[in-house]
C-alpha cells in the first residue's frame, strides 16, 4: 500500500466511524413513535380520574359515528387504553357509546426530565399538570385494546378465600416544590435538569415542627406479615441534621441525612 493509499484509508475509516456515531445519536426514543400519521388523532382531555363515556353523538360530530368498533384506538401518554364498546362490533346503535377508566395525569412522562431516574421519588403526581391528553383514533389495520366480558361460573366449587391481601395506605404532599440539589456558590444554585431531591414535598420539616401523617382504618389482620413504610426525605439546605421516623410513638429509623443528601427507603413495621 502506498503512503497516499494508507492516508486515504484513514480518512475513510474515519468518515465511517462519524456516520456510525451519527446513525446511533439518530436513533433515540422522542417518545412520538406511536404516531401514524396517516391517521386523524382526535385529542380530548381528563382532569379526574374516573370513569368516562363517549357517546355515539359526539363520534358523530367528529365524523366517525359509523366506524366499525373494533378499529377504534384510545391513546394516552405513547400507549393504548383499554375501551369497552356497547357491542362488541360493527357501527354503534343510536344509543351506543364507548366506555373507558380515564386517569388524570401523573409524574410518569417527568422521569425523562431528571439527570438520572432515581432522582424520581415518587411519579404519583405532575410537576405541570393534573390534566391527561387522549387521543382517539382510528386504525383499520390494527385492532384497538379491549375489556373482554367474563361470564362467572359458580357450578362447581369456589376455591378458599384468601386469609388477608396487602393494602397501601400513602400520603403524597405538595405543599410545595422542593427544588432538590444545589451547589453553594455565595447563594443556592440549581441545575436546569431536575435533579436529586427535586418533587413535590411537605412544608419544611424541623425539630419544632415534626410532620405528623394520621392514617386510620387500615384493617391490621393479626395473622399476617409486618407491614412495611416507605419514604422519602431530602435536605434542602446546608445543614447537618438527622431524622427519626415513628410509627404509633415506636421508632423505626433515625439516621443522618446532612446537608442536601436524600433518603429513600423502605423499613419493616411490626404488627
Amino acid at each position: 500500500m502506498t503512503p497516499s493509499n494508507s492516508h486515504f484509508m484513514k480518512r475513510f475509516i474515519t468518515l465511517i466511524l462519524f456516520f456510525i456515531v451519527c446513525v446511533s445519536a439518530g436513533a433515540q426514543q422522542f417518545n412520538n413513535e406511536w404516531i401514524k400519521h396517516a391517521q386523524t388523532y382526535y385529542k380530548f382531555k381528563v382532569g379526574a380520574t374516573g370513569l368516562y363515556r363517549i357517546p355515539k353523538s359526539a363520534l358523530d360530530n367528529a365524523g366517525i359515528g359509523n366506524v366499525d368498533v373494533r378499529f377504534f384506538e384510545l391513546w394516552r401518554n405513547g400507549k393504548k387504553t383499554l375501551i369497552y364498546p356497547s357491542v362488541p362490533s360493527g357501527p354503534l346503535p343510536s344509543d351506543g357509546f364507548i366506555e373507558f377508566w380515564g386517569e388524570k395525569n401523573d409524574g410518569g412522562p417527568d422521569k425523562e426530565l431528571y439527570r438520572n431516574p432515581t432522582y424520581q421519588h415518587s411519579d404519583k403526581l405532575s410537576f405541570f399538570t393534573d390534566t391527561a391528553v387522549y387521543f382517539l383514533s382510528v386504525n383499520t389495520n390494527q385492532s384497538g385494546a379491549f375489556y373482554t366480558a367474563r361470564t362467572n361460573d359458580l357450578s362447581g366449587p369456589l376455591p378458599s378465600a384468601e386469609p388477608y391481601f396487602m393494602h397501601k395506605a400513602a400520603t403524597y404532599f405538595n405543599a410545595k416544590m422542593n427544588f432538590g440539589f444545589a451547589a453553594v456558590v455565595g447563594q443556592y444554585v440549581y441545575s436546569s435538569s431536575f435533579d436529586k431531591g427535586e418533587f413535590w414535598s411537605s412544608a419544611n420539616i424541623t425539630p419544632a415542627t415534626p410532620l405528623s401523617v394520621n392514617n386510620t382504618n387500615l384493617q391490621v389482620y393479626a395473622g399476617g406479615p409486618d407491614a412495611t413504610l416507605r419514604f422519602g426525605v431530602m435536605g434542602d439546605a446546608l445543614n447537618s441534621r438527622r431524622i427519626k421516623v415513628s410509627v404509633n410513638n415506636n421508632e423505626v429509623i433515625d439516621t443522618a441525612v446532612d446537608y442536601f443528601n436524600e433518603v429513600l427507603t423502605t423499613v419493616p413495621v411490626p404488627l
